[in-house]
C-alpha cells in the first residue's frame, strides 16, 4: 500500500485528503439537513430548496472561479473555499434551525466549489505531457476521496443522528472541515499550474484583442458532447441524492437506513473508481462513459419497485458503480479538449453545468413529488437519462478515427 501511495505525482495525495475531508462537511450535512428539514415538519418542498442552496452560487460563480485559477493558481483559491467550507459546517452547530440550514447549504456548497475547481485543474497538470490514460488514472485516485467521503458523511451522519442527535452529528461533520482547513494551509503551496496564454499586444492603431468569451468553449463539438452527458449524468446523481431522503422517509425507513443506502451509493462509486487505473490502460474515455449512461437509465427506470430496503440499497450500488465513473472521465476529457491555458475555466463551465442541475433538479423535484408522487419522475428521469446513449455512442465512434497517444 505505501509503494502505492510513494509512486503517485507529488501533491496528488495532499489533493485527495484535503477534498475527503472538506467534502465530509457536504455529503452528511445534505443528509442530516435533510432529515432536520423533514422531522422539524417542513414540507417536503423545502427539502428541495435545502438541497439546490448547496448549488446555488456555484451556479453562477464556477467560470469565474475558474478564471482566477488559471490566473493565480490553486493555492489561494483552495485556502478560500476551505474557509468557507469551515465556517459552513461549525454554523449548526452553535445556531440548528431551518434557516441556519439554509446558510450552511449556501456557505458549504460555494466553499466546496471554489475547493474543488482549484484541485480537479491542479490535478490536470501534476505530470508534465501526461498520457489521456495516464490523467484519468490520476482523477481516479482524485475521485476516490470523494467517494470515501460520500460513503463516510452520510454514514456518520445518520448513526450520529440516531445515538446523539442532530447537533453533535453537525459537530462531527465540522471537525472534518477543521482537518481540510489544516492540509489546505500545511500542504497546498507550490502547486503545479497550466502557464497562462498572453493575448497578443495590439499595434499602434489597432484595437485591443477580444479577450476569449465562453462561447467559444461551446463553439467545440467535442466540448459540445462532452458538456451535454455531463449535464445527463449530473441530473441523474441529483435527483437520486434529493429522491432518497423523501423516498426513504414514506417507507419509514430510520435515519440509520437511509444513511446506509447512501453510503452503499458510496461504496459504488468508490470500488469503479479504484478500477479506473486499470479501466484506463483497457478503454477509453467515452467507451466507458457509454456503459454508464446505460445503467444509470436503466436503474431509474427500475427504482420504483424499490419498496423495501435490501432492494433499494442493492439498486444504490449498482448506481453508484456506474455514476462513479462519470467524474474522472469527464474531468479527463474536459482537459483533453479545452483550448491551452483555458483548462481552469472549462473545468468552470462543467460545474456550472452540474450546479444548475444541482438547483434545477431539487427545485423541480420538490414542487413534482407531493402531486405525481415519486414513481413517475423516476420513470421521466429514466428516459431523460436515455438521451446521453446515442450522444455516447456517437463519440465512441468519432474516438475510433483519433489514435490515443499513451
Amino acid at each position: 500500500m505505501l509503494a502505492i501511495f510513494r509512486a503517485l505525482p507529488p501533491f496528488l495525495l495532499p489533493l485527495i485528503l484535503i477534498s475527503m475531508t472538506g467534502h465530509m462537511a457536504l455529503s452528511g450535512g445534505r443528509v442530516a439537513g435533510s432529515l432536520f428539514t423533514l422531522k422539524s415538519g417542513s414540507p417536503e418542498f423545502f427539502v428541495g430548496v435545502f438541497m439546490a442552496l448547496f448549488s446555488i452560487i456555484p451556479m453562477f460563480a464556477s467560470i469565474a472561479i475558474g478564471r482566477w485559477v488559471d490566473r493565480v493558481g490553486a493555492t489561494r483559491v483552495l485556502r478560500a473555499g476551505v474557509c468557507l467550507v469551515m465556517f459552513g459546517a461549525w454554523l449548526p452547530v452553535i445556531w440548528l434551525t431551518v434557516p441556519s440550514l439554509l446558510v450552511t447549504a449556501v456557505l458549504i456548497g460555494f466553499g466546496f466549489n471554489v475547493l474543488s475547481v482549484a484541485a480537479q485543474h491542479t490535478v490536470g497538470y501534476l505530470v508534465d505531457g501526461a498520457s489521456p490514460s495516464q490523467r484519468l488514472a490520476n482523477f481516479g485516485w482524485y475521485a476516490m476521496g470523494h467517494s470515501t467521503s460520500s460513503t463516510l458523511g452520510p454514514l456518520l451522519a445518520g448513526v450520529m443522528i440516531d445515538a446523539f442527535g442532530f447537533r453533535p452529528a453537525f459537530a462531527s461533520l465540522a471537525v472534518f472541515s477543521c482537518v481540510s482547513a489544516w492540509l489546505v494551509f500545511r500542504w497546498a503551496t507550490g502547486l503545479p499550474r497550466a502557464e497562462p496564454i498572453a493575448l497578443p499586444a495590439a499595434e499602434a492603431g489597432e484595437a485591443k484583442p477580444a479577450s476569449p468569451h465562453i462561447l467559444d468553449l461551446l463553439a467545440t463539438p467535442q466540448l459540445r458532447r462532452i458538456y451535454w452527458v455531463n449535464l445527463v449524468m449530473s441530473s441523474s446523481w441529483d435527483l437520486f441524492i434529493v429522491m432518497l431522503p423523501v423516498f426513504g422517509v414514506r417507507q419509514g425507513f430510520s435515519a440509520s437506513v437511509i444513511g446506509a443506502v447512501f453510503s452503499l451509493f458510496a461504496v459504488g462509486t468508490f470500488m469503479s473508481r479504484a478500477m479506473m487505473p486499470w479501466l484506463s490502460r483497457r478503454a477509453s474515455e467515452w467507451q466507458i462513459i457509454r456503459v454508464v449512461v446505460v445503467v444509470i437509465a436503466v436503474v431509474f427506470l427500475m427504482l420504483p419497485w424499490a419498496e423495501v430496503a435490501p432492494v433499494l440499497m442493492a439498486f444504490g450500488f449498482v448506481f453508484g458503480c456506474a455514476v462513479g465513473m462519470s467524474q474522472p472521465n469527464m474531468l479527463s476529457l474536459v482537459h483533453a479538449a479545452a483550448p491551452p491555458g483555458r483548462s481552469g475555466e472549462a473545468v468552470g463551465l462543467r460545474s456550472v453545468i452540474g450546479n444548475s442541475c444541482s438547483v434545477a433538479v431539487p427545485l423541480a423535484f420538490g414542487a413534482a413529488v407531493a402531486p405525481f408522487g415519486i414513481s413517475p419522475l423516476l420513470v421521466g428521469g429514466g428516459v431523460f437519462f436515455c438521451s446521453a446513449i446515442p450522444v455516447a455512442h456517437r463519440s465512441v465512434k468519432a474516438a475510433t478515427h483519433r489514435p490515443r497517444l499513451d
